[in-house]
């Protein structure tokens, strides 16, 4: 038997191995708290080795991808959809843009109702410090389509991202993110990718119940609230559920897809890091198609096939293939046991365990 270490070496190498585990095993984690709570769901994230106190140049090219549409969301679907532009803004732990358990300010007010940001930009600009960059893209005419933004700094003072896309026609609805911070806890290291998927908000400042309601404003405001599908949310995920910012869907199930019992993805945020003003490949100068991610990506557990939800019960009777969701399970539970192997790998090092 190899002799055992020392035991403060097993409980150090013991630590590193569950650390290892987090970052290589695609489990992310926030700190619990009422502010950021299930304001976005993070798919897939990819930790880098630039740490939190970088001095140079750090900037995320991201890109925004619409998938809100009648066939997804067939329920009161509009005759003339559109996005309208995205906003996405970097700013300090001290500020929020918008925030799923509260009331929104006039600016956000501004971009949920009407899709303008000139309210909005002021209320940016009069924060000082607490900001750093806003950046927006161009009105989406096809809901199915994405669009490349322009890249947006970031710091170690100004490492939360939030977004808005206004929802077109409707009375306040709007998808994005708040409060996502580049910053790892797990690494202290800033994330060189990061794919987001978004969920449907109601900013609670007008009562329209459809896309198409007249305008009628809620005096007062109530707290901006995310949508939900009632009765298909797990014992932690209830619906509604007002503490968490939950509410249903309006009457007509708009954003339900045809089962009644789901919404899929509307739209999807996905940004690359990049790392000072240097060339991405040695040698080569630099330019945004090094760096951009895909306009198109096939996500099987969400995409729709022929029509089919892959949520219908009745999936692979009607497309006579496989459930990707299942297939999605069985790949999770395969990843969970190399994950358990490496750590036990790690113990018996630690250790001396033959």
């Amino acid at each position: 038997m190899v002799q055992a270490m020392s035991w403060w070496k097993c409980s150090l190498l013991i630590v590193t191995a569950a650390i290892l585990m987090v970052v290589v095993g695609g489990q992310f984690n926030e700190p619990p708290g009422k502010r950021r709570e299930q304001t976005f769901k993070v798919l897939e994230f990819e930790n880098s080795n630039i740490n939190q106190r970088y001095p140079g140049t750090l900037r995320y090219y991201c890109t925004f991808r619409g998938k809100w549409s009648a066939e997804r969301h067939p329920n009161d679907f509009p005759r003339r959809p559109s996005w309208g532009p995205p906003i996405i803004v970097s700013h300090s732990n001290g500020y929020r843009m918008w925030t799923g358990t509260e009331a929104v300010t006039a600016g956000v007010e501004s971009i949920a109702e009407d899709g303008f940001f000139t309210i909005y930009t002021n209320e940016f600009l009069n924060a000082g410090f607490e900001t750093l960059h806003m950046v927006h893209g161009e009105r989406m005419f096809n809901t199915t389509e994405s669009q490349h933004l322009p890249p947006i700094n970031v710091t170690f003072e100004h490492p939360f991202l939030s977004s808005m896309v206004k929802i077109q026609p409707s009375p306040d609805w709007f998808v994005g993110f708040s409060d996502f911070r580049t910053i790892s806890y797990e690494t202290e290291t800033y994330y060189n990718r990061i794919l987001i998927q978004s969920y449907v908000w109601d900013s609670g400042t007008d009562g329209g119940q459809t896309y198409t309601a007249l305008d009628r404003d809620l005096d007062p405001q109530i707290p901006c609230y995310r949508f939900c599908a009632r009765g298909s949310g797990k014992s932690n995920h209830q619906c509604p559920d007002l503490t968490k910012g939950r509410i249903e869907t309006p009457p007509l199930g708009q954003f339900l897809d045809y089962t009644g019992t789901y919404i899929p993805t509307p739209g999807e945020f996905e940004c690359v890091l990049r790392v000072g003003e240097g060339d991405v490949f040695a040698g080569t100068p630099f330019n945004e198609t090094q760096i951009r991610p895909p306009l198109s990506v096939p996500r099987p557990d969400d995409d729709f096939v022929d029509g089919v939800s892959p949520h219908d019960p009745e999936f692979e009777q009607k497309t006579g293939q496989s459930n990707p969701r299942a297939s999605t399970g069985v790949r999770l539970t395969i990843l969970a046991a190399v994950q358990a192997i490496t750590v036990l790998g790690f113990v018996v090092a630690a250790c001396g365990i033959l």
